[in-house]
């Protein structure tokens, strides 16, 4: 645990003041540049609220607007029918009438007088009646005894126009229809909009009505629209527009029809004024109705009744289907509150973020520089020949990485001392303790083989930063003796990434073209030495020369791991018996870890006759950690290794077991073309010649962590190579369509957002096919090995020293347009 002590030493002071002023100038940028532009936006949105509110509002009445004049159609359809029906009874009746008058031709007129009689009669609906008229316009029958049998050629409209000779006419004309036309009804001797069903009957000589008056219809429709203002007065009694604005509606008559406040219902908008203006409140209003502009104007508040001085915006929408003005009504003060509020609070906070990054960024100096001091003097005790001397520092931070290394260091050079044999044993089962752990891990990498980019970019700039202060300051005393066992603790933390990789599939593969019977015939000849008397090995192929692409060494790992396996479920002894064979897959194989692709494969087969697998164990045998046996050395990690092997080959694996023995199968796509791509680029004769050939490019840096871009850049600039920087995709395509004599890109593979480093890259190889371009990553991508355009570019893991970032370099520049060889390019 550190001691805080005050900042006496000029690098603790310096590094202080340094993120001192960071952190002032992070605060002033943050505040002057994005809190205007917060309060700006929380003002919008609160401003768009009153708008999104008038709009639903609006969207409320159109739709109240629509079912009322779907009601007018369908309450209008409704008296159609009924007219019709009306007229056909009557004009069954009629026509058994007629039937009587041909058998009695004698009784003609009686009978027809008394039907004509009955019919006046006949009611239906809310009163309403049959009338029939002749040709000459006489009312043959009508139940109003004012024009029950008269002539009505002389009965005429507001207009002067005939009414009953103009639907006789019409009758005659159109056969049947629908007239709509001004009649007084029984009880009144005013005009009212009847609406009537005529039809023509030539063989009678007479045609036959039937109507409602429409103010029946009317009353209907103004209940329906009344009952629409109530919904919307009970809606808009609960809606508010910031803390007090509201929403009101009047019509085209300048009466209020909705209002929050009970006093101003049914008022006339015509009566106010505009303070501003002097102008109608009412006109302006309508004025600016789906304009989309507001109306500014003042008002007072319901606190300061008469006091005419607070500023307030209206919106307005037209319901031309009532003719309503639906208004919104906001105080511009309570706009701007949350946005003064919110502003406020940001203010707060920043100031307290300020004085806590303060605090510690004070306990992060004296945490780094403290462990520092006393690293260096423990680095002095050593040189002196003290190789007792022990730093102290216990921490799981870097600089603690790199104490515990230096202690290791010295410990290690005074067992060397002390006796060369009992260090050499040590070491081996230091090894062999490594390799358990880096096995153990490599499950974790299953499990989270994302987070290996993060580590990766984080060794990078350890590694990076450690390798340029020994280059910069290689005549500081005792700093190389600092710095070397932090160097190669950063190089052990790479591979252990590169482990933890394995089980997620995204190790690099060195991948080639191999005879796979040749190759697994070498592996039986190194395993006949390693297997008791007791094994018998043997392997059996039924075909020559068939090819794959694979890593070769991990295929060899794969099978000595297999082969291993069987040795110990055979104690007593037995047979081991390697087989291959081609498949051409027409239909789907099951059997196998997951459905298999249809195409050509090679099946190995590694079978034995010891126990077979236990049920737990056949069900659990890909997991890593799990293991049947016991000891130390056994980490469970064998089928696991295997498994992530065949997966990112592209490939498939099954398990047979019973108890006379186990078969395993491992399903790898078949290559059949033999030809294997070689690069043509020989080695440099040396770091200072690749210098000298890229000294003076320009080169793009793109990579989302800051820390990693300042390693790179400063690897490049001691090459004397000029660098720009971006810290995603779309600020580097900008560069590159901007920047012309751009010579080059290096580009971290997995990036921010939507678009990869490989995206960049085939965009700068578009503009500029001969560029230099090298892709950098600690999270290699998942290649298909018999897909050669699945990674167009050369690739450098992280992390890597300067000599590696220049070899990879000059290869890039050395391969030109041809890309497509890239897997003599990936770089380790």
């Amino acid at each position: 645990m550190y001691r805080l002590k005050s900042l006496n030493s000029r690098l603790s002071r310096q590094f202080f003041l340094l993120l001192l002023s960071i952190l002032l100038a992070t605060f002033v940028f943050i505040y002057w540049f994005s809190v205007p532009l917060i309060k700006q936006t929380v003002f919008e949105i609160e401003h768009n609220a009153s708008r999104t509110v008038l709009n639903n509002v609006f969207e409320l009445a159109s739709r109240m607007y629509t079912n009322v004049e779907d009601y007018r159609a369908q309450t209008l359809k409704a008296y159609q029918q009924q007219l019709k029906v009306a007229v056909s009874i009557t004009e069954s009746y009629l026509a058994g009438i007629h039937t009587q008058v041909k058998q009695h031709p004698e009784q003609r007129e009686e009978l027809l007088q008394q039907a004509y009689e009955t019919i006046r009669h006949f009611n239906y609906g809310n009163h309403n009646y049959i009338w029939i008229a002749d040709y000459h316009n006489k009312m043959l029958s009508h139940p109003d005894p004012r024009f029950h049998g008269q002539n009505m050629q002389n009965t005429v409209d507001d207009t002067g126009n005939p009414i009953v000779p103009r639907l006789v006419k019409d009758a005659i004309r159109d056969g049947e229809g629908f007239y709509e036309y001004q009649w007084s009804s029984s009880d009144s001797t005013q005009a009212l909009d009847k609406y009537s069903y005529v039809k023509n009957y030539p063989e009678w000589g007479l045609v036959m009505g039937a109507g409602v008056f429409l103010d029946d219809l009317e009353k209907d429709i103004q209940q329906r629209k009344d009952a629409a203002i109530n919904e919307l007065r009970k809606a808009l009694a609960e809606i508010k527009v910031a803390k007090t604005g509201y929403l009101f509606i009047f019509d085209a008559h300048d009466q209020v029809l909705i209002h929050p406040n009970a006093n101003a219902y049914k008022t006339e908008v015509a009566e106010l004024l505009n303070p501003l203006s002097q102008n109608k409140i009412g006109d302006e209003l309508k004025r600016v109705a789906d304009t989309g502009s507001e109306l500014h104007y003042l008002w007072d508040k319901p606190n300061d009744p008469g006091n005419y001085i607070y500023e307030k915006l209206s919106l307005v929408r037209h319901l031309q289907g009532f003719d309503w003005y639906i208004c919104s009504s906001v105080y511009l003060d309570e706009l701007r509150s949350s946005s003064e509020t919110l502003s406020t609070r940001i203010l707060t906070v920043a100031i307290m973020t300020l004085l806590a990054a303060l605090g510690l960024a004070y306990f992060f100096v004296n945490r780094i520089t403290q462990p520092l001091e006393q690293l260096a003097q423990t680095a002095r005790r050593v040189s002196s020949g003290d190789l007792l001397a022990k730093s102290g520092i216990q921490s799981s931070d870097e600089v603690g990485v790199l104490a515990e290394s230096f202690d290791g260091m010295v410990g290690l050079l005074k067992d060397n001392i002390d006796s060369l044999d009992t260090q050499v044993k040590q070491r081996t089962e230091e090894l062999l303790a490594t390799n358990a752990r880096a096995q153990r891990m490599s499950a974790v990498g299953q499990l989270a083989g994302g987070l290996a980019h993060d580590f990766n970019n984080l060794l990078s700039i350890i590694l990076g930063n450690l390798l340029l202060a020994r280059d910069r300051y290689l005549g500081a005393q005792g700093l190389d003796e600092l710095l070397s066992p932090a160097i190669r603790a950063s190089r052990r933390g790479a591979e252990i990434t590169h482990r933890l990789l394995s089980f997620a599939r995204r190790q690099s593969l060195r991948t080639e073209t191999l005879a796979v019977e040749q190759r697994i015939n070498e592996t039986v000849d190194l395993l006949r030495g390693s297997l008791p008397d007791s094994i018998h090995l043997a392997y059996e192929r039924d075909s020559a020369n068939t090819s794959i692409r694979v890593d070769a060494s991990l295929l060899e790992n794969a099978l000595v791991n297999l082969a291993l396996n069987a040795r110990d479920a055979m104690p007593q002894g037995g047979k081991i018996i390697f087989k291959t064979q081609t498949l051409s897959l027409t239909e789907p194989l099951d059997g196998f870890d997951e459905p298999v692709k249809l195409g050509n494969y090679v099946a190995i087969t590694i079978s034995d006759t010891g126990s077979g697998f236990s049920e737990d164990a056949y069900q659990r045998a890909y997991e890593p950690f799990y293991t049947t046996k016991s000891g130390t050395t056994n980490s469970g990690l064998g089928l696991s290794m295997v498994y992530g092997f065949v997966k990112q080959s592209q490939g498939y694996i099954q398990i047979q077991t019973s108890p006379q023995g186990s078969e395993i199968t491992l399903l790898i796509p078949r290559i059949l073309s033999e030809a294997t791509a070689h690069s043509s680029i020989s080695s440099p004769l040396d770091v200072d010649e690749i210098k000298r050939l890229l000294a003076g490019k320009l080169l793009l840096i793109v990579d989302d962590n800051e820390d990693v871009r300042a390693v790179i850049r400063s690897q490049l600039t001691d090459m004397g190579i000029h660098v720009l920087e971006a810290a995603d995709a779309e600020e580097a395509i900008t560069l590159l369509q901007t920047i012309p004599n751009l010579d080059g890109l290096i580009s971290d593979l997995m990036l921010s957002g939507n678009l990869d480093g490989e995206y960049i890259a085939k965009q700068l190889y578009e503009l500029k096919p001969n560029s230099l371009i090298l892709l950098i990553s600690g999270y290699s991508p998942e290649i298909d090995p018999e897909d050669p355009q699945s990674l167009d570019f050369p690739l450098l893991r992280k992390p890597f020293d300067q000599e590696a970032l220049a070899l990879a370099l000059w290869r890039a520049a050395k391969g030109g347009a041809a890309h497509e060889s890239w897997q003599a390019d990936l770089c380790d």
